[in-house]
């Protein structure tokens, strides 16, 4: 980058680095130069524009070509970093666990509004891989019970951890098993689960950071996308309490192949699409038919 002599200022290093990233096709480059600047300087990104003059000491300089020599071969910052904003609050990630994203987080909405009632609330999410589902849905829904299942114990452990960091790890059973083999016998309130839904044929268009760093179980879907799709709605029929709720996060452009698995079902109907802020129609949600049966 220069030679030892060479002192790099703030501006300096954010003007290089975002030419860097944009020859290696990382965007938005000069975000990310500025997330990872504020990273090993321990501020706010504000205070760099507040700190433009400011030297960098060599220790920091190396820390940071470190950084944006993994970033230039397309690692994922949240990874780099070790964590991720969700639901305003923080969650560490690594590569045992997908990055959450924005779209999940109309997941958790549509789960929060529907499940205050009852407040003791049984919650189950299937694919729980970082935790984010539960336990963002468990601070907003004090009096509820969590169920988080993976198939992963790598993801779990990453789960159990954010659970302790955000006191929720008393609130949460975290269970390791396909689907919902390890919650046999038990039913619930309201089920969640984001599945995995990259088609085979749109696996090789995924953006490098996705396709070579995340878990490719969390992201794969089978021929189409829908395989979990349909292990998941016929399964949860059996699942739900009596006028329980199921929601599932969409695929882009695959809603109405989802809404046709869930026509099959004999208990299960179609309450309510809800669309992203890009008005894509992303969380789907299935009722259980309201029997004249107690809750357990």
């Amino acid at each position: 980058m220069a030679s030892q002599q060479r002192q790099w200022t703030v501006l300096d290093l954010l003007n290089w680095t975002r030419q860097f990233f944009e020859k290696k096709q990382i965007t938005p480059a000069r975000l990310e130069a500025e997330v990872l600047l504020a990273h090993v300087l321990e501020c706010e990104r504000i205070e760099l524009y507040t700190g433009f003059d400011r030297v960098v000491p060599a220790d920091k300089l190396a820390e940071f070509k470190r950084l944006i020599v993994e970033r230039s071969q397309h690692r994922p910052t949240q990874y780099i970093l070790g964590r991720v904003e969700f639901m305003s609050m923080e969650f560490i990630v690594n590569e045992a666990v997908l990055i959450p994203r924005p779209e999940t987080e109309h997941l958790v909405e549509a789960l929060v509004s529907r499940a205050r009632e009852p407040a003791d609330a049984k919650i189950l999410d299937i694919g729980t891989g970082s935790g984010c589902i539960p336990i963002s849905a468990a601070a907003q829904l004090p009096q509820a019970e969590f169920w988080a299942v993976d198939v992963s114990e790598q993801a779990l452990a990453v789960a159990r951890e954010n659970a302790q960091r955000h006191n929720m790890a008393e609130r949460i059973h975290f269970l390791h098993g396909d689907l919902f083999e390890p919650v046999a016998g038990l039913v619930f309130d309201f089920i969640a689960s984001n599945p995995p839904y990259v088609s085979e044929s749109e696996w090789d268009e995924l953006p490098p950071e996705v396709r070579d760093y995340e878990p490719r179980p969390a992201l794969a879907g089978g021929p189409d996308g829908l395989e979990v799709y349909r292990r998941i709605i016929p399964l949860a029929e059996e699942f739900l309490l009596p006028g329980g709720r199921l929601l599932l996060e969409l695929p882009a452009g695959k809603a109405q192949a989802v809404r046709a698995i869930a026509e099959e079902s004999t208990r299960l109907c179609e309450e309510e699409t809800i669309r992203d802020y890009q008005d894509i129609e992303r969380v789907l949600i299935l009722a259980a038919a309201p029997e004249d049966i107690p809750r357990a």
